[in-house]
C-alpha cells in the first residue's frame, strides 16, 4: 500500500527530475578535476535508512535470486528512493532487478505493473499507459494498476480515462485513495475549493501513516493551495511536508518554484542549496541565483547546459520543460524554448507544460503557437491563476491580431 501511495504522491504533483549522471556525462573527453577538493558525485549515505533497506534487500536477493516477491520489493525501493533523490540512475537499477521476469511470456502481472510504473517515472507516459490498459485487461482490479494509470492520464490532460481510473480506485482501494485520486483530478478541473475540503479530509491519516504519505498529501493541499490563490496556506503545507520528508525532490522542486514565484529568492535559494546534485534543484538554485544577480550565475548557468548538453549526447529527449524553461529564462531564446515547450506538450499537458508553453509562445511574439493550451484550458476549466493570467495575455493577443486582420479586409 505504501508503495501505491508514493507512486501518487510523485505522479500527481508532476515532480520531474533529470538525468542523475555527473554534468560531463558521454561527453567526448573526459572531465578531469583541477584538485582532490572538487565533489565529482555524492553516493547515498550509510545511515540513510533508505539505504539500509536497499542494502538489506539486495543481500537477501543474492541469496534468493528467484524470489520474484524479493525482487519487486527491491526494485521498489529503487524507485521510490530515485524518485525522492532526483537520481534517474536508481530507475535503472530497478528496472535491471526485474528483467529476468520481463522475459517471462506472460510477463507476471505485479512485475509489469512495476515495469509500467518505471516507464511513468521516465515520462514515457505513452507507454507505460499502453502496458497499464494491458495488465486492466488482464486483472480487471488491479487497484496499483488504476492508480498508476490514473496518474498518467492526468499528466497527458486525459481527464476522462483519470476519472474512470479514480472511479475504479475509490471502488477497490479505499477511502483513503479514492479521495486523493478524486481529489487531484478535481484540483486539475476546475474544481480547487473541493479539491482542499476532500484533501483536508485525510490531511491526518493517523499516527501509524508513515512520513511519506502525511508529507504527500501536504504536497498535494500545497499545490491546490496555490491555485486558489492562498499563498500563505500554501507555504505552510509545504513546510510541514519537508519536516517530514526533508530533502524530498518533488517537494524541493515545487516548494522552490513557488518561492521564486512569490519574489523570494534568496529563500529559493537557501532552500536548494545544499541539493545541487539533484538537477531540478539545481536549476532552482541556478533561478535564485540570476534573480538576486549572484556572481556564481554565468558560471551555474554554464553547468546547467553541460547537464542538457550531455543529455542530448544520450538522446533523451523527454525533460523538455526543465530545457525550456531554462533557454527562456536564463538563454534568452524563446524561439527555442517554444520549440522545446511543443515538444513537451506532445508527451505531458499538465499545467506546469501549460504554463511554459504560453510563456514562450509569449516571449517568442506567436501567440497563436499556444492554440493548444487554450483548447485544453477550455476542456479542462483549470484554476491556475499564472495559468490563468497567461491565457488572457494570450488570448488578447489573438484578439488584437484578429482586429488588425479584420480591418484590413475591411478598407476599399
Amino acid at each position: 500500500m505504501t508503495a501505491g501511495f508514493s507512486l501518487v504522491r510523485n505522479g500527481l504533483i508532476c515532480g520531474l527530475c533529470l538525468m542523475g549522471a555527473a554534468a560531463w556525462a558521454g561527453a567526448v573527453m573526459p572531465y578531469v578535476p583541477d584538485s582532490a577538493d572538487v565533489v565529482l558525485q555524492r553516493v547515498p549515505s550509510s545511515t540513510d535508512p533508505r539505504v539500509r533497506k536497499v542494502d538489506e534487500l539486495r543481500a537477501r536477493l543474492r541469496e534468493h535470486p528467484r524470489d520474484m516477491k524479493l525482487a519487486l520489493e527491491l526494485s521498489r525501493a529503487y524507485i521510490n528512493y530515485g524518485r525522492s533523490t532526483g537520481d534517474a540512475r536508481f530507475l535503472g537499477r530497478g528496472l535491471a532487478v526485474i528483467k529476468p521476469w520481463l522475459q517471462q511470456k506472460p510477463v507476471p502481472i505485479p512485475v509489469s505493473v512495476v515495469h509500467a510504473t518505471i516507464l511513468q517515472s521516465r515520462h514515457f507516459f505513452a507507454a507505460s499507459r499502453t502496458e497499464l490498459l494491458a495488465i486492466l485487461k488482464r486483472d480487471p482490479g488491479n487497484v496499483q494498476a488504476w492508480l498508476t494509470l490514473a496518474t498518467v492520464a492526468m499528466v497527458q490532460g486525459d481527464y476522462q480515462l483519470a476519472n474512470r481510473a479514480c472511479v475504479r480506485v475509490a471502488s477497490a482501494g479505499g477511502d483513503f485513495m479514492g479521495i486523493a485520486c478524486s481529489a487531484s483530478l478535481r484540483s486539475l478541473t476546475g474544481h480547487a475549493k473541493q479539491a482542499y475540503r476532500l484533501f483536508s479530509m485525510i490531511q491526518h491519516p493517523g499516527p501509524k501513516a508513515p512520513p511519506d504519505i502525511k508529507a504527500w498529501v501536504e504536497g498535494l493541499m500545497a499545490d491546490t493551495a496555490k491555485r486558489l490563490g492562498k499563498p500563505k496556506e500554501a507555504d505552510a503545507h509545504y513546510r510541514r511536508a519537508l519536516q517530514l520528508t526533508p530533502g524530498d525532490n518533488f517537494l524541493l522542486a515545487d516548494y522552490g518554484d513557488f518561492l521564486l514565484d512569490q519574489g523570494r529568492a534568496k529563500a529559493a535559494l537557501d532552500l536548494v542549496k545544499n541539493y545541487s546534485q539533484s538537477d531540478t534543484s539545481f536549476m532552482r538554485q541556478v533561478f535564485a541565483e540570476a534573480a538576486l544577480g549572484s556572481p556564481r550565475t554565468g558560471h551555474d548557468i554554464k553547468e546547467i547546459a553541460a547537464r542538457f548538453a550531455a543529455m542530448e549526447q544520450r538522446g533523451t529527449h523527454v525533460y523538455r520543460r526543465e530545457q525550456a524553461r531554462f533557454v527562456l529564462y536564463l538563454e534568452h531564446d524563446p524561439g527555442r524554448a517554444l520549440e522545446l515547450a511543443r515538444e513537451n506538450w506532445r508527451v505531458q499537458r499538465a499545467p506546469k507544460d501549460m504554463r511554459i508553453y504560453l510563456e514562450a509562445a509569449l516571449a517568442a511574439g506567436r501567440a497563436g503557437a499556444a492554440r493548444p493550451v487554450l483548447a485544453l484550458l477550455g476542456k479542462s476549466h483549470l484554476q491556475d491563476p499564472p495559468v490563468d493570467r497567461l491565457a488572457h495575455r494570450v488570448r488578447a493577443a489573438l484578439a488584437a491580431t484578429a482586429a488588425i486582420a479584420s480591418n484590413r479586409e475591411a478598407r476599399p
